[in-house]
């Protein structure tokens, strides 16, 4: 069988079809991007002549055109877009800020009650440290024994009164035994409250 044949001339042939080819291509997709960019851009050529000259004199029609661009539109959705959240944030700054104050009001109510309970506090405490030196019994001790030399001070008087005569013998001996009995009585409760404590410092209470 005969065998085929490729020329040099062929083959240049198809290589400069595969290279018009791509080149079209390219062209295409440049084509295609400057459309795109171009779809951005007002068509002018859309527009009659009286058109045009409007354009040029009348500012309100020229705004309005320029206002209708697919560019312009989209502009002015995202700058809509960015004041809403704008708002949207105020608002929120707005009530974390009212709440802020609320909690400070809260707790400036809180700080005013506990200092105020805190300084009951602290006048109960001095009432009960107050009653507790009272009702000590060492201190009860030296009360009885307080008590008991005013009573024994009091039978010493009633007996200078007697004989001095500003008393008779029934009212000295009235006032006499009721303050020799008072005394009788605190210093046994002295002694006996003395005894007990001796009993607990002994017992190392």
């Amino acid at each position: 069988m005969p065998t085929t044949q490729h020329s040099p001339q062929g083959h240049a042939h198809s290589h400069s079809l595969a290279q018009g080819h791509a080149l079209d291509r390219s062209e295409a997709k440049d084509a295609a991007e400057n459309g795109g960019e171009a779809g951005n851009m007002p068509d002018l050529s859309t527009l009659s002549l009286d058109e045009l000259k409007q354009l040029d004199r009348d500012p309100e029609f020229f705004d309005d055109f320029i206002e209708e661009m697919s560019v312009v539109q989209h502009l002015n959705e995202e700058l809509d877009s960015m004041m809403n959240q704008v708002e949207n944030i105020s608002r929120e700054n707005e009530s974390k800020g009212s709440h802020l104050v609320e909690l400070k009001r809260r707790l400036s109510d809180d700080y005013t009650a506990l200092k105020t309970l805190g300084e009951k506090c602290d006048q109960l405490n001095k009432k009960y440290l107050k009653k507790s030196e009272e009702y000590a019994p060492q201190h009860i001790r030296e009360l009885l024994q307080i008590a008991a030399s005013n009573a024994d001070a009091d039978c010493d008087r009633h007996v200078e009164h007697f004989l001095n005569g500003k008393i008779d013998v029934q009212t000295f001996l009235n006032t006499y035994q009721s303050s020799k009995k008072i005394s009788a009585e605190r210093k046994a409760k002295e002694e006996r409250l003395g005894t007990q404590l001796s009993a607990l410092e002994r017992a190392g209470i």
